[in-house]
């Protein structure tokens, strides 16, 4: 099946009672036609297309235009093919639009042909149930304990949080990312204590020299490693001068891949699904759906390799084959 009949047949279900929004910057104008030819397939009763003006971005805010689609809507589809950090302010405001409305939309940032052709033709079925079978088990939980070969030794609690799922299959409204596969949570704010060693990925960054972090009290207080180090640093401090920043540095998402065709790349939309990794976020969560209270201008995850996690006195990965 082609990357797109998946996306559009499969993970979104897109019928012939659905109002559909389709959003795609310049870069992906091909892959925007190849979508709407496979929604209006379907004769849904309303498409509408957007492509975000070159000449405005940055964007800062979603246009007014969008916010009344995403209200109207039934089914969205939002993919990016080139995004920076300058322009999560514009992304978490769709989200929060999505959160008000009875949309399901899909998200995808950073978006490249490899992307298309791996993660996006993935067994979208088998992917949701590893997703589902995980959350039986991370629901109703408190304590969390992650090692790995590396010295991470990192404990947590997500005690009354909500599990959310990013399985690969979307019927429900909501704010998804595709490529899919994994499931997530905000831990409590203050809870983190340890270290972590991030040993794959930040967004933008391939790490050759792991990044150390310790945290204490839910909140990063040193950093150490190499060159990829001193990147992860220079993002941070440029965020802690915006509005909100000194929410930068706190704990914001625990997230446990469960694609096992997902690839590590540099880009978190494809990093944060490979099964057998786990990513840990720092910064904003405070909205649905991580429904946490952290509010910060961005929001970074950092992936990790070889992780053993435990859930109370549960060992559900170890050394990164999972055991369920």
């Amino acid at each position: 099946m082609t990357w797109y009949k998946n996306v559009v047949d499969v993970c979104m279900g897109v019928k012939a009672t659905d109002r559909v929004l389709l959003i795609t910057d310049e870069v992906l104008s091909e892959e925007q036609e190849l979508l709407a030819q496979a929604i209006q397939a379907h004769g849904p009763l309303a498409l509408k297309r957007w492509t975000l003006p070159e000449d405005q971005r940055p964007l800062k805010v979603a246009p007014d235009e969008i916010i009344q689609a995403i209200k109207q809507s039934s089914v969205g589809i939002h993919f990016l093919g080139q995004t920076t950090h300058a322009e999560q302010p514009y992304r978490i405001s769709v989200l929060q639009a999505v959160e008000k409305s009875r949309i399901r939309l899909a998200a995808g940032i950073n978006m490249d042909q490899a992307m298309f052709t791996n993660e996006l033709t993935a067994d979208y079925v088998t992917i949701s149930a590893n997703t589902y079978r995980l959350l039986e088990h991370l629901q109703h939980r408190d304590q969390v304990h992650i090692t790995s070969p590396l010295g991470t030794d990192l404990r947590m609690s997500i005690s009354g949080r909500r599990i959310a799922v990013d399985p690969g299959i979307f019927r429900s409204p909501g704010y998804y990312n595709l490529p899919s596969g994994e499931c997530y949570v905000a831990p409590i704010e203050d809870s983190a204590e340890g270290t972590l060693v991030i040993d794959k990925s930040f967004p933008g960054i391939l790490i050759e020299e792991p990044i150390s972090l310790i945290f204490k009290k839910g909140r990063i207080v040193e950093i150490s490693g190499g060159t990829e180090a001193a990147q992860l640093r220079q993002v941070i401090e440029t965020s802690e001068t915006q509005p909100n920043g000194e929410g930068t540095r706190n704990i914001a998402e625990l997230g446990i891949g469960t694609n096992p065709q997902a690839r590590i790349t540099g880009n978190s939309m494809t990093d944060e699904k490979v099964m057998g990794t786990i990513h840990i976020a720092i910064g904003h969560n405070a909205n649905a759906p991580y429904n946490g209270k952290n509010v910060a201008p961005i929001h970074l995850d950092g992936v990790m390799g070889e992780p053993t996690l435990r859930i109370d006195e549960d060992v559900l990965i170890k050394d990164g084959e999972y055991l369920l």
